[in-house]
């Protein structure tokens, strides 16, 4: 038998050898795609244990997700200052009070996910549940959201917080009501998803004047719109509307995908609609201020770019 055929080679090679070396594939591979993070916090657990962070993100994001009055907020860590999480750990949702870097703080709900218990001796143990992650003195960190109390974050000064971009509109629905909106966002962020043909395209809002819906019922499951730029462009597509019930699919998950596509606030406190109601959207020249919103990357001039 000769060592020179590949093929009995091959079968020599014990398994267990032959899983770890896939394995280190599999991590080396993972490496490359993790996300780097600038950012520092001073981390304190439900049992009052203090942790040094570096290289902090949020589900491997660096933005976290939560909900003001039923509205879907997406913030940059860049932007807070702190937060708290109260209440019973065990609960899926947790109250969370952050305070954002400009001084200005609000009370919302953040999903913590499984409210299966990890192990004593598992920070971070459970695969649902969402997390905090990232490195310590010690290693590799990572603890549940819900075994959080309190983070503070530590800026560096050559960190400044991102602008945030507020948008108001005034938005007339299909049967001639007139809102005037002031933080108007779609889904939660500074983009309109929409279609041209088969292709997924985004605007950015901020560059969009005003947002004309084709008027054909309220159970169209596409609606055509025409998207006007302050620049002038004009881009003709469709957007999403429909208001079937998917199967499972719960309350709230109903309610936000089909009556809160569009979010803000109006004199009389919360506002949210969905894509079949709307006739229009008549956008005001957007202000910048320090807050919650960064710029989104990867944008073109006129605010369009392709979806994944």
């Amino acid at each position: 038998m000769s060592f020179g055929d590949n093929t009995i080679a091959r079968s020599r090679i014990p398994a267990f050898l032959l899983g770890a070396l896939l394995a280190t594939a599999l991590l080396g591979s993972s490496a490359c795609w993790a996300i780097s993070s600038p950012l520092k916090a001073t981390l304190v657990d439900r049992a009052g244990n203090h942790h040094e962070v570096e290289k902090l993100t949020y589900q491997d994001r660096l933005d976290i997700e939560y909900y003001v009055e039923g509205q879907r907020r997406l913030v940059p860590l860049q932007n807070i200052d702190r937060l708290r999480l109260e209440g019973d750990p065990r609960d899926e949702e947790q109250t969370i009070v952050v305070t954002l870097r400009t001084g200005r703080s609000e009370t919302g709900k953040i999903l913590a996910g499984s409210n299966v218990s990890p192990h004593q001796d598992a920070l971070g143990g459970g695969g649902s549940a969402s997390r905090f992650t990232g490195v310590t003195p010690l290693g590799p960190f990572d603890i549940l959201v819900r075994d959080v109390r309190e983070i503070i974050m530590r800026h560096p000064a050559s960190l400044p917080p991102a602008k945030e971009t507020v948008l108001k509109a005034t938005l007339i629905t299909l049967d001639g009501k007139m809102f005037e909106v002031e933080g108007v966002e779609y889904r939660g962020t500074l983009r309109m998803d929409y279609n041209i043909g088969n292709k997924r395209r985004s605007a950015k809002l901020e560059k969009v004047s005003r947002v004309d819906f084709t008027e054909g019922g309220t159970h169209q499951e596409m609606r055509p719109v025409t998207i006007t730029y302050w620049s002038g462009k004009t881009v003709q597509g469709t957007v999403e509307a429909s208001t079937v019930r998917l199967s499972g699919e719960m309350d709230k998950s109903y309610f936000e995908r089909v009556n809160a596509a569009f979010t803000g606030r109006i004199a009389s406190g919360a506002f949210s609609i969905g894509m079949h109601a709307i006739k229009q959207i008549r956008f005001k020249p957007p202000v910048q201020e320090e807050g919650a919103e960064g710029e989104h990357k990867g944008v073109k001039a006129d605010g369009d770019r392709l979806g994944n």
